[in-house]
């Protein structure tokens, strides 16, 4: 079965899918009470952050490390790239004396600083010292346009017009003020914290800020997955990859199948044990995307791609097109995808690869009947990430996959 780029980008251009408010962030609204007691930072969680100084300087040798000390994850905050004048300014800010905001940065396990706000002041700064443009538009200090930060680069190329050594120093000693979120502060808080930095300009969704955090095997795994055709004919080309919606759906889908299969430990944590679902759904995610990043075998790193595509073409084969949206209600008009259905229909088609063709008219009755059954709906439907919800959708797919097998 083919499906057209073209129909679905006319009938759902501005689709997204149910469920996506779980991403956080931008989807969240501050000013409602209700929906920010719902979101209230848990009594139980841990909160670590502590206040740094350091010299731009000491920043550029950790981030010339290799391998880097520093990352500045161009994903982290793709959307805006300044400009010639906007970077020259903040250098003509830092030669008159104009303190600079603060720096947060997220610590991993092994010491390294995930830069979330602040990425293009300490890239700009980085760039200028490298010898990778000159200052130009200035307004106050405008003698220094077309100025290079030294006379001679470390490739040996040399500039004529040059920031005096004065004002060299001035910049490499520039204090810089960083405040560090360090372990064990979960995932959860860490999101908080920064959406609430983060609040004045583009506001990052939980999955953007896991994708800069577990940097690794995982985001290179989700990044193949979202670019295979079959996912995106099977979701009807509706989940745009904008705000990384698309790697959060997979992600999901790869927790819960490393989760049901008792496959997915707990990596950071003494004893290796098994990871437990409780409604924790952050927690839950960022162990998945480090258990990819640390445990995974390479077998499975290397064969989820290729069993993921051919159950991606056996949904829309053996289901048909809109596989991935619950039941319209009424006369009204089809609904959004539903996340909480692509990770379970996903899951069903995982589990059943083996057993087609010949399962093909089984599979599709028992997915007819799955749409008309209330309980699953329902745990698709209402508080879909809370503990019950999630078991009770997962029990009713693998009562099926039994079923099914043995009929």
């Amino acid at each position: 079965m083919t499906l057209q780029k073209n129909l679905f980008e006319q009938e759902d251009s501005q689709d997204s899918f149910e469920g996506e408010e779980t991403l956080g962030a931008e989807f969240r609204d501050w000013n409602n009470p209700a929906e920010a007691v719902s979101h209230e930072i848990y009594p139980d969680a841990s909160v670590n952050i502590v206040p740094e100084s350091a010299s731009v300087f000491q920043l550029k040798r950790k981030h010339d490390k290799k391998p880097p000390l520093i990352r500045l994850d161009p994903d982290f905050q793709r959307h805006t790239v300044w400009t010639p004048k906007q970077k020259s300014e903040l250098i003509e800010s830092i030669l008159m004396g104009i303190p600079l905001p603060l720096i947060y940065v997220k610590e991993d396990e092994k010491g390294v600083y995930i830069v979330v706000d602040g990425r293009q002041r300490l890239t700009t700064m980085f760039e200028f010292l490298n010898h990778e443009f000159a200052l130009q538009q200035l307004s106050v200090l405008r003698e220094l346009n077309g100025s290079y930060f030294s006379e001679q680069s470390e490739t040996g190329r040399k500039y004529e017009k040059h920031l005096t050594q004065a004002q060299q120093s001035k910049i490499e000693d520039c204090p810089l003020t960083l405040h560090v979120i360090k372990p064990p502060t979960q995932d959860r808080v860490t999101f908080d914290l920064f959406d609430r930095v983060n609040r004045g300009g583009t506001r990052l969704n939980n999955q953007e800020m896991r994708n800069a955090i577990y940097q690794g095997p995982a985001t290179c795994l989700l990044n193949t997955l979202v670019s295979f055709d079959s996912f995106k004919i099977a979701t009807e080309y509706s989940i745009k990859p904008a705000r990384m919606k698309d790697r959060y759906l997979v992600l999901r889908l790869i927790g819960f199948y490393l989760w049901r299969k008792n496959q997915l430990h707990s990596v950071k944590e003494n004893g290796r044990p098994l990871v437990e679902y409780k409604s924790d759904l952050e927690d839950f995610l960022g162990k998945t995307m480090l258990y990819l990043n640390d445990e995974a075998s390479t077998a499975f790193r290397s064969t989820f791609p290729i069993i993921f595509d051919k159950a991606m073409q056996a949904c829309v084969e053996v289901l048909g097109e809109g596989c991935f949206r619950l039941p319209k209600n009424g006369d009204g008009p089809r609904r959004p995808l539903s996340m909480a259905l692509f990770e379970t229909v996903g899951y069903l088609m995982i589990e059943m690869l083996d057993t087609l063709p010949a399962k093909e008219p089984g599979i599709l009755h028992a997915y007819k009947e799955l749409m008309q059954n209330d309980e699953f709906i329902s745990s698709t439907t209402y508080i879909v990430d809370s503990n019950k919800s999630v078991n009770k959708r997962f029990e009713i797919i693998e009562n099926m996959t039994r079923t099914l097998r043995y009929a």
